[in-house]
């Protein structure tokens, strides 16, 4: 293997790279909390905030409302967006950030404070949660945390202290103290409680910090009846409200936690839009523990040519860590280890000894769906520079089509136990929806459920009225559905003789294969080729269509035997006789 990528493979660049080349650097943000980035030309971080809403709050950034607002924007050549998966995450990653890049108009966060841990002593004989905030880590030293503010991290402590009755003494008095009095500690410094009982508390406090909930409160709920049966309504009142927040400690946190070393984290994501010839990789670098950078990078591929996950990793390796001297210690990559990529691994890595894993467990998969979240919301920012043609010829290519499908139009079914069955049609012209030819039919001849039938009926009744008023017919057809759905539709285009000039193909769901009726065998091309993105777009437009349209048909409908009914309770004892007569024969 050659440490030179291939001359023909684009070589992956960074996000901001990109956005100044295209002038796009201020995109849109994702509607989700996280982290945003403003950055220079030249890559450095000018300023770094938080948002319940990205998007909203970059607005509010672009918009200048106030000075500050207006000198982030100048100093800036792009943004970029670092989404996670709760606000709490986002306060954490944006505190570690700051940190690290010491951007100049951050003026909060600066200093050299920690966040707080609870800790527990394991070599201790009776073991107690600890408040720490520079925890040393040996042995016998369990850790939790981290928590946004010394009051969270405290009220926890105390909470679990109250639940599982746990020593608060720094040093075990000679008699009970006034915690065993109040019912809050089983006083092992008395006796109250042996060894075992007192671990099998603390075993259940320590499940809680570490996020297991679930698993202990059935027996706190338990423990909270059998108190009020007991008549020990202070005690029962106590695991009430610790049930309360319970809730609130079930949160694991996936940017700063514990670790130590230095770690990468990979991620791929693929693009959603068929126009978007990109695929964005998300790195995420840690280091003690500590989310310490997060980088996009971007690569563009052809529209008849998307590279195999083996190979866009093998690139991306070999371009970001080939010609590095300071490697991280373990390098984590999210999914599955592609195939043949064990000879670029053991070049590049092998010998320095750095530890590459696939699909992490533990605290990395969570780091590793923030880099995911990263991945998608860089290659999801892409504004779309490419003519679609480029993808409607990659189309025709992979279907074998006599002509560039510049007019597609795919059809659906929509019904719920056999009751207001409808049909959807939608147009997509040059790859892009085109609503106002959008159509919608009530399935008129078939009862029951035979979706093929309805399929046939939708088909001929289009077609039909096409050929009647000379409207234009499509270059491809897309059925919902397998071989049985499209042997429907050809069925009806036969009978008008269009069968030979508008292709039709079927696209099912589970697995997005293809049918063709040239074909025995449904074809299986990589889902995230654009023109498959292309022709999900069409059939999942097809889908959203027709059951809308099926929704507002039941609406109609319960609304109308609402009415009937609400009528004959109102005009005599006869009228419900009626009204069920009515709906009979309806």
């Amino acid at each position: 293997m050659s440490g030179a990528p291939d001359p023909e493979f684009v070589s992956l660049v960074r996000a901001r790279r990109l956005a100044a080349a295209t002038a796009d650097g201020f995109r849109r943000g994702p509607d989700a909390p996280g982290v945003y980035l403003f950055k220079t030309a030249a890559g450095e971080v000018v300023y770094v905030g938080k948002a319940r809403s990205l998007r909203r709050r970059v607005l509010d950034h672009l918009r200048a409302r106030i000075e500050k607002d207006g000198s982030i924007v100048a100093q800036s050549a792009s943004v970029e967006f670092a989404p996670t998966a709760t606000e709490r995450e986002a306060l954490l990653l944006e505190a570690s950030l700051v940190k690290q890049y010491q951007p100049p108009l951050n003026v909060l966060l600066k200093d050299d404070r920690s966040y707080p841990y609870l800790a527990i002593d394991t070599t201790e004989e009776f073991p107690r949660i600890l408040f720490v905030r520079r925890p040393r880590r040996r042995a016998g030293l369990l850790l939790f945390g981290p928590y946004t503010s010394a009051r969270e991290a405290r009220s926890v402590a105390r909470l679990l202290g109250d639940l599982c009755r746990l020593r608060r003494c720094v040093r075990l008095p000679k008699a009970a103290c006034l915690y065993y009095h109040l019912g809050v500690c089983s006083a092992p410094c008395i006796g109250a409680i042996d060894a075992d009982g007192y671990r099998r508390d603390l075993d259940r406090a320590a499940e809680v910090l570490r996020g297991r909930v679930a698993s202990v409160r059935p027996s706190v709920e338990e423990e909270m009846r059998a108190a009020a049966a007991r008549q020990e309504f202070e005690r029962a009142g106590l695991l009430r409200d610790a049930l309360a927040g319970l809730d609130a400690l079930g949160e694991r946190q996936s940017v700063i936690g514990r670790g130590s070393g230095r770690a990468d984290v990979l991620a791929v994501a693929y693009p959603n839009d068929p126009s978007t010839l990109r695929i964005a990789v998300g790195v995420v670098g840690v280091e003690d523990g500590e989310v310490r950078h997060t980088e996009p990078h971007l690569v563009a591929f052809p529209a008849d040519d998307l590279p195999e996950p083996a190979e866009l990793l093998r690139q991306f390796l070999v371009q970001f860590y080939g010609g590095r001297i300071d490697l991280p210690e373990r390098v984590y990559v999210a999914g599955a280890r592609p195939a043949g990529i064990d000879a670029t691994l053991d070049e590049l890595f092998g010998e320095r000894g750095i530890d590459v894993q696939f699909r992490p467990t533990g605290r990395y998969a969570a780091l590793a769906r923030l880099a995911e979240r990263l991945a998608r919301a860089t290659v999801d920012q892409v504004v779309p520079r490419i003519a679609p043609r480029e993808v409607l010829a990659a189309l025709q290519s992979l279907l074998e089509l006599p002509t560039i499908p510049n007019r597609i139009e795919g059809t659906d079914i929509s019904l719920f136990q056999g009751y207001e069955a409808v049909g959807s049609l939608v147009v997509f012209e040059r790859g892009a929806p085109k609503r106002s030819e959008y159509r919608r039919f009530r399935i008129r001849t078939v009862p029951g459920t035979n979706d093929f039938a309805m399929i046939a009926e939708v088909v001929r009744r289009r077609y039909v009225r096409q050929l009647t008023e000379e409207e234009p017919l499509p270059d491809l057809l897309v059925v919902d559905g397998g071989a049985g759905q499209l042997s429907a539709a050809l069925s009806s285009l036969s009978a008008l003789g269009l069968a030979d000039r508008i292709p039709a193909i079927g696209l099912a769901k589970r697995e997005e294969e293809v049918y063709r009726s040239d074909r025995t065998e449904p074809m299986r091309p990589n889902p995230n080729a654009p023109a498959m993105l292309l022709l999900r777009a069409v059939r999942d437009e097809a889908h959203r269509f027709a059951v809308t349209y099926h929704r507002t048909r039941r609406r109609i409908r319960l609304r109308e035997e609402f009415e009937a009914t609400g009528t004959g309770s109102e005009t005599g004892p006869e009228e419900p006789e009626r009204d069920r007569a009515r709906r009979r024969s309806a």
